[in-house]
C-alpha cells in the first residue's frame, strides 16, 4: 500500500477522466468535482485556521505553563520565607523568654538579698532597742539606787542633825 499525497483543491478541480461510452455524464462529473473541491478548500482552509489556533493554544498553554512553573517558584520561595520567618521568630521568642526568665531570677534574687538584708536590719534594731531598753533599765534601777541613796544620807543627815539639836 503505497501512500499518496493529499489532493490540492486545484488538482480535484483539474481532474480529466478518459470517456467511455456507457460513462458518467461529463458535465456532471465536473460540477460534482467542483462542488468537491470547493469543500476541501473549505476543508483544506479550516484545518489551516485550526491548525494556527492549536498552535496558538499550544503557545498560550506553554506560557500558561511556564507561569505556572514561575508561580509555584514564587510560591515555594514564599513559603520558605514565611517558614524561616517564623522559625526566625520562635528563636527570637525563646531568646526573649529565656532573657526574661534570666531577669527574673537576677530580679528575684536581689529581691531575696535584699529581704534578708531588711530582715538583718529589722533584727539589728530590735537588739538594739531591747539593748537601749537594758540600758535605760539598768540607767533607771541606778538612778533608782541614787536615789535611795541620796533620802538615805537626807534621812542620816536629818537625824544626825536632829542628834546634834537636841
Amino acid at each position: 500500500m503505497t501512500t499518496r499525497k493529499p489532493l490540492s483543491p486545484i488538482e480535484i478541480q483539474t481532474a480529466v477522466f478518459r470517456r467511455t461510452f456507457r460513462g458518467f455524464d461529463p458535465e456532471e462529473v465536473h460540477l460534482y468535482l467542483q462542488a468537491v473541491a470547493e469543500s476541501y478548500q473549505t476543508l483544506t482552509l479550516e484545518n489551516q485556521r485550526l491548525q494556527k489556533d492549536v498552535e496558538h493554544l499550544q503557545s498560550a498553554l506553554d506560557e500558561f505553563r511556564r507561569r505556572e512553573g514561575l508561580l509555584r517558584d514564587a510560591l515555594y520561595t514564599a513559603q520558605k520565607v514565611s517558614d524561616d520567618i517564623k522559625a526566625q521568630a520562635l528563636r527570637e521568642a525563646q531568646s526573649t523568654v529565656q532573657e526574661a526568665e534570666v531577669r527574673g531570677q537576677a530580679l528575684v534574687q536581689q529581691a531575696q538579698v535584699r529581704a534578708h538584708a531588711v530582715e538583718r536590719q529589722i533584727l539589728d534594731l530590735r537588739m538594739e532597742r531591747e539593748s537601749m531598753l537594758q540600758g535605760m533599765r539598768d540607767l533607771t534601777a541606778r538612778i533608782l539606787a541614787l536615789v535611795e541613796a541620796l533620802e538615805e544620807s537626807k534621812t542620816r543627815d536629818n537625824v544626825a542633825s536632829m542628834g546634834r539639836e537636841g
